[in-house]
């Protein structure tokens, strides 16, 4: 039986997410993302565990708050990046397309629709992580590393976490912008400005805010501009669940909560306006 069919059935809600979400997930598949995603997270992995060790002219392996330091600083800049990308015509592309509409016509409500897609096209970037940085155990199962197996699987369980709170967090910008758009040219150049804004410019003017204000802002103040940014959010479990920080910030469980609290309000916002938006 088609998707098509299926769906008009009227389906129970439960059922109607699930489809919407396999439909999504087999696109994913479908165009390479899932392939291509957890190559390039892999290459990464295999190239941050090499480059750390040959740093000093030397194949020594290094201890592994360094390796996985060198993990996560690429990661926030590459993850958020494919999420958009992955996302950023979510809404305004089926729009384009004229399936929006269609969609709309069957018994499914746009809360559905939207829970769907969030469901199939989150787990798929769960996936890309899982898969790309399954790698790493690959490696150290094989290599003489100062660290052991048990200790590399919490630190990566914490990694793939938070990278997926962050990938949802940017996943629902790109549904935000999705939505308030006519054309596709237009969500992938704003999305753009906003990954390079979030990604890039804001440490940077972070850094010298803290420079120019060292006698003005206190720790606290510093902190909390940090914590108004998921990608620095991600950054800093990660760096304190390594016991790198130099600094205090609150618990990575009260962290974890602030992406999840990102996420729940991002999409409480795409629902709003999928549930307004004029056909």
């Amino acid at each position: 039986m088609t998707d098509s069919a299926f769906l008009c059935r009227r389906p129970s809600a439960a059922a109607a997410v699930k489809l919407v979400a396999l439909k999504e997930f087999r696109d994913c598949l479908r165009s390479r993302w899932l392939l291509f995603g957890s190559a390039l997270f892999a290459i990464l992995s295999v190239a941050v565990f090499f480059g750390t060790a040959a740093i000093g002219g030397t194949l020594q392996y290094q201890p592994l708050p360094s390796v996985m330091n060198s993990l996560l600083s690429l990661t926030v800049f590459l993850l958020p990046l494919l999420a958009l990308l992955l996302c950023y015509d979510a809404f305004v592309g089926e729009a384009e397309s004229g399936t929006l509409l269609l969609m709309l016509t069957y018994p499914l409500s746009r809360l559905q629709w939207l829970a769907g897609k969030a469901i199939g096209q989150g787990g798929a970037i769960l996936l890309v992580l899982a898969a790309g940085f399954a790698v790493l155990p690959i490696i150290q199962a094989f290599l003489p590393v100062p660290y052991g197996m048990g200790e590399l699987l919490g630190a990566m369980a914490v990694l793939i976490a938070t990278g997926w709170l962050l990938g949802l967090v940017f996943m629902l910008v790109a549904y935000w912008v999705s939505l308030t758009v006519r054309h596709k040219a237009q969500a992938l150049a704003l999305l753009l400005v906003v990954w390079f804004t979030a990604v890039l410019l804001y440490d940077l003017a972070l850094l010298v805010i803290s420079v120019a204000g060292a006698d003005t802002l206190g720790r606290s103040a510093l902190t909390a501009l940090m914590l108004a940014n998921p990608a620095s959010v991600f950054r800093l479990i990660n760096q304190d669940c390594l016991g790198i920080l130099s600094f205090d910030v609150p618990s990575a469980w009260l962290l974890g909560g602030l992406l999840v609290l990102w996420s729940a309000v991002l999409f409480v916002i795409c629902a709003a306006l999928l549930r307004s938006r004029r056909l």
